[in-house]
C-alpha cells in the first residue's frame, strides 16, 4: 500500500527498460579501464567560463571503465568537468564506438568547478552554445572508452564501503533564509561506496569510488599570477591519490548526492560575505589534505573488499519521472543580488513547466548503481539507498543533460537558497525519484533470481 501510494502521487512515467528476462544471464567476466588527459590547451588561456583562467595548474581527465561478461556490456565514465553539455551526443558517441545501447552507459561530472565545461564561456554570445573545449571533452570520452574496450581481460569484481568526514552540509542559516555556507548539525552522508574491479590474481584495475561532495576547494581561489587556475579539484586530486596508491590502477571518482554538501574546509570561503579569504597558492595545501583523507579511506576500503567475483549479471534500465513545475510570478529586478547572504529569502512562485527527471540503474549482480541527472540533496541519496531492494546501493549524480538543483521538501521550507526558485514543486522529487528506482530495481529482481 505505501508504494503504491507513492507511486501515484510521484506521477512516474517508466520510458524504457532496457533488459528482459530471456536476455541477461551470468557469464565470466572482464573489465578494461583507461584514462585520457583533456586538459585545455596552452593557446586557449587565458579564457572565461564562471571564472577567468589564466593557466593550467594540473591536468583534467576522463576516465573510464568498461564492464563485459560475454553477453551485456556496461560503460562507467567519470570526467573532470563541472557539468557534461550536449549530454545526448556524449552518450551516443560512446554507444556507437561500442555498440551498446544508451541504457548501458553512464557518464558522469565529477562537478569540478575549476574546469572549462562544454558550453559557454569563451567570449561566446550565448551561454548554451558550445566552447572550443567540448571537441576536447568528447574526444577524451570516445578515446577512454576505445582503449579501456581494447583492454578487457578476466576480472573479478566486489563492494564495500566506508566513512569519510571531509563533506558538511552548506545551508547555513544567514538572515532569514539558509545560504550557501557551513551547517555542520545539517544532514550529511559520510558514506564511501567503492565498486572494485581486480585482477583474477588481485591486483586492482579500477576504483570506482563515489562520495557525496562538491569538488569547489579551489573554487574562485586565485593561485597564480592573480588568477584562478584549472585543476582537477577534489575529485581529480582524489583519483591521482588512488592510482599513486595502485599502481596501474584507475580510480574513477564520482559525485554521490552531494546537492547541498560541499568540502569541510575551502581555499576561498565566506564566498558570499563581505569578509571572504582567498588563501592564493595556499589553498593547494587545503586540497591536498582533504583528497588525502578521503583518499585514505578509498584505499582502505578497497584493500578490505574480499567478497569479489568473476561471474556477473550485467544489466542497464533507464527510466524518468515527471513532477509538476514552478516558476516565478515576477522576474528577478534588475541589479539586485538574486543568491548569497544578499539574496532574497522568499519569492512568489506559480505554476511553471512540467519538469522531467531522467534516471538510470545499472545492476551487477546484488550491486545496485543508481544514477540521477541532476544535484540531488543528500537525504534524498539516503531514501533511495534505505528503499532498496538491494542492501548494496549506491547513487551517481551529474550525469549528461543535468536538470539542476533537486532539493529534499524540507529545503523548500526553510527555506534553502538552491530551493526558493527551484523549477521543481515541493512535494514531488523525492517520492519520485526513490519510487523510479524501486521499479527499476523490481524490473531486475526475476533477473538476478534466475541467474541463482
Amino acid at each position: 500500500m505505501k508504494m503504491r501510494s507513492l507511486l501515484h502521487s510521484a506521477a512516474i512515467a517508466v520510458l524504457f527498460v532496457s533488459a528482459t528476462v530471456s536476455m541477461a544471464q551470468a557469464g565470466k567476466l572482464r573489465a578494461g579501464a583507461a584514462k585520457v588527459d583533456v586538459s585545455p590547451t596552452p593557446s586557449m588561456f587565458p579564457f572565461t567560463n564562471m571564472q577567468t583562467y589564466g593557466s593550467l595548474h594540473d591536468p583534467l581527465f576522463v576516465r573510464a571503465l568498461v564492464l563485459d561478461n560475454g553477453t551485456t556490456k556496461l560503460a562507467l565514465v567519470s570526467c573532470d568537468s563541472i557539468h557534461l553539455p550536449f549530454g545526448d551526443e556524449l552518450v551516443k558517441a560512446v554507444t556507437d564506438e561500442l555498440k551498446i545501447p544508451a541504457t548501458q552507459v553512464i557518464i558522469s561530472a565529477t562537478h569540478d568547478h575549476n574546469s572549462p565545461a562544454g558550453a559557454g564561456g569563451f567570449g561566446l554570445k550565448s551561454g548554451g552554445d558550445k566552447n572550443p573545449y567540448f571537441d576536447i571533452l568528447k574526444k577524451g570520452i570516445v578515446d577512454a572508452v576505445h582503449q579501456a574496450n581494447a583492454g578487457l581481460q578476466p576480472a573479478r569484481i566486489g563492494f564495500g564501503t566506508g566513512k569519510a568526514y571531509i563533506n558538511t552540509n552548506r545551508d547555513e542559516k544567514i538572515g532569514e533564509g539558509y545560504h550557501m555556507g557551513y551547517n555542520p548539525e545539517g544532514p550529511s552522508d559520510k558514506t564511501v561506496a567503492v565498486l572494485l574491479v581486480t585482477k583474477p590474481t588481485g591486483e586492482p584495475i579500477a576504483i570506482y569510488a563515489n562520495y557525496a561532495v562538491h569538488s569547489v576547494v579551489m573554487y574562485r581561489t586565485h593561485t597564480k599570477d592573480g588568477q584562478v587556475q584549472v585543476t582537477g579539484d577534489l575529485g581529480g586530486a582524489a583519483s591521482a591519490y588512488i592510482e599513486d596508491h595502485f599502481k596501474g590502477a584507475v580510480g574513477l571518482w564520482t559525485m554521490a548526492a552531494a546537492g547541498d554538501q560541499n568540502p569541510l574546509f575551502m581555499a576561498n570561503y565566506n564566498q558570499d560575505a563581505p569578509d571572504v579569504v582567498d588563501e592564493g597558492p595556499g589553498g593547494f595545501v587545503v586540497l591536498d589534505e582533504l583528497s588525502r583523507r578521503v583518499g585514505e579511506e578509498i584505499v582502505r576500503v578497497t584493500k578490505n573488499i574480499q567478497n569479489t567475483t568473476d561471474k556477473a549479471v550485467l544489466w542497464g534500465g533507464a527510466t524518468s519521472v515527471t513532477c509538476p513545475g514552478q516558476q516565478r510570478a515576477e522576474p528577478p529586478a534588475p541589479g539586485v543580488p538574486q543568491a548569497g547572504w544578499r539574496g532574497p529569502a522568499h519569492v512568489a512562485m506559480v505554476d511553471g513547466k512540467p519538469v522531467t527527471i531522467p534516471l538510470q540503474l545499472f545492476m551487477v549482480n546484488d550491486i545496485a548503481l543508481t544514477a540521477v541527472s541532476g544535484e540531488v540533496f543528500t537525504e534524498i541519496g539516503e531514501h533511495v539507498k534505505h528503499d532498496s531492494i538491494f542492501d548494496r546501493s549506491f547513487m551517481v549524480t551529474m550525469l549528461t543533460n543535468g536538470i539542476g538543483y533537486i532539493p529534499t521538501d524540507k529545503a523548500y521550507l526553510w527555506p534553502s537558497e538552491k530551493a526558493i526558485t527551484n523549477a521543481i514543486k515541493p512535494g514531488c522529487s523525492e517520492p519520485a525519484i526513490v519510487g523510479g528506482f524501486v521499479q527499476l530495481e523490481k524490473s531486475y529482481l526475476p533477473i538476478w533470481q534466475a541467474a541463482q
